[in-house]
């Protein structure tokens, strides 16, 4: 006993954590591969987070281990130019005021915690909507999405209820498995949810419009794409054929096309399986582009019932050359969206699947 007081005053001494749990960080690989999924990749972000990349019913999420070890966060890292960490290579060099960039959205910011995993947390109130959004511990990037401890609950809902007074159902048996990894549709509604107030940021106020006006008359240059719908309002859809958040766009932007309110160009890459010319991606992409005639084409690769061919050489430079034209706009991640409103001179920019109220922006109304 009288060892263990003397080690418990020399560890205080010395600022380090006595938590069971900081001295045996959660075995995160462990969990998720025994619940069926594959843990692709481990690496080092500039959050001060490691990442990892799980392979789930063929589709790759990236998860966040928070610094202590025994937190997931599933959702997204921003950087105070409202771009996502996976679209940046390095960290910003000081921490921005996260308070004043909020307050600056259009969102009041009602309450700063510190949270269970680590995070300072900031509980955020927009037209009577209110939302927790993380710092990182290095102060550097924002997130919007959920944190889980290792049994798959939600340490988010616990504070909405005790930081925001906002009681949430918590599932008995969290989900944790291998559709999706954790809790994959709670998830992507949460951070739906918080994007809403994160709007002014992802819709790129900060880029010179004569950067979109020149990304928009790249993509007219263009031949690598397929189109359908009609009418002077054009959007240019990046995306690749096994990401599902482009999947959901095709659904979103359906009914605008069918009522000829959308002429939408759609241009594949092979993003998510590193531009291999032999994945199944890349397969199906060459497919799309070959038979671009075929009027249901665009359907067949939204449904998943489009046909694959090996690309030949000349295809190949195609879709690399698709891949090169994405990162031109600076922009990593699918879908991106490149629209101008007919009769118009300035396009815009999406980086992410829309919302309905950023497809309504793109139709001009006479």
């Amino acid at each position: 006993m009288q060892k263990n007081r003397i080690l418990k005053s020399i560890l205080m001494a010395l600022g380090v954590s006595l938590s069971l749990s900081a001295m045996a960080a959660t075995d995160w690989k462990k969990i998720m591969t025994t619940r069926g999924n594959k843990v692709v990749k481990e690496f080092s972000s500039p959050s001060g987070f490691r990442g990892l990349v799980i392979e789930a019913g063929g589709t790759e999420k990236t998860f966040y281990v928070t610094e202590n070890g025994d937190y997931l966060f599933s959702g997204e890292l921003f950087g105070e130019d409202g771009l996502p960490l996976s679209q940046k290579s390095v960290a910003p060099k000081s921490a921005p005021d996260w308070n004043r960039i909020m307050q600056g959205k259009g969102n009041n910011v009602v309450k700063e915690f510190r949270s269970s995993s680590g995070f300072k947390g900031l509980v955020v109130e927009r037209n009577g909507s209110k939302k927790i959004f993380y710092i990182t511990a290095n102060g550097k990037f924002l997130a919007a999405g959920e944190v889980f401890n290792s049994a798959g609950g939600s340490v988010t809902k616990i504070e909405l209820a005790e930081q925001a007074g906002i009681a949430q159902a918590i599932p008995a048996a969290p989900a944790m498995g291998a559709a999706g990894a954790v809790g994959a549709s709670e998830v992507d509604k949460t951070i739906a949810e918080q994007n809403k107030m994160l709007t002014s940021i992802r819709e790129l106020e900060t880029v010179p419009t004569e950067f979109k006006n020149k990304v928009f008359a790249a993509a007219e240059k263009s031949t690598a794409w397929v189109e359908e719908g009609s009418g002077n309002n054009i959007v240019y859809v990046i995306f690749d054929p096994i990401c599902p958040h482009c999947h959901k766009t095709w659904e979103m932007l359906r009914p605008y096309v069918q009522r000829g309110l959308l002429r939408v160009r759609w241009i594949p890459v092979i993003s998510l399986s590193g531009n291999n010319m032999q994945s199944p991606s890349a397969q199906m992409a060459a497919y799309f582009l070959l038979n671009r005639g075929e009027t249901d084409i665009v359907e067949k690769m939204f449904t998943k019932t489009i046909k694959s061919v090996a690309p030949d050489d000349r295809m190949a430079r195609s879709l690399s050359q698709n891949l090169l034209f994405l990162r031109d706009t600076r922009f990593r991640g699918t879908p991106l969206l490149i629209y101008q409103r007919g009769g118009e001179r300035n396009a815009f920019i999406v980086p992410e699947q829309p919302e309905v109220e950023q497809i309504e922006r793109m139709i001009r109304k006479n």
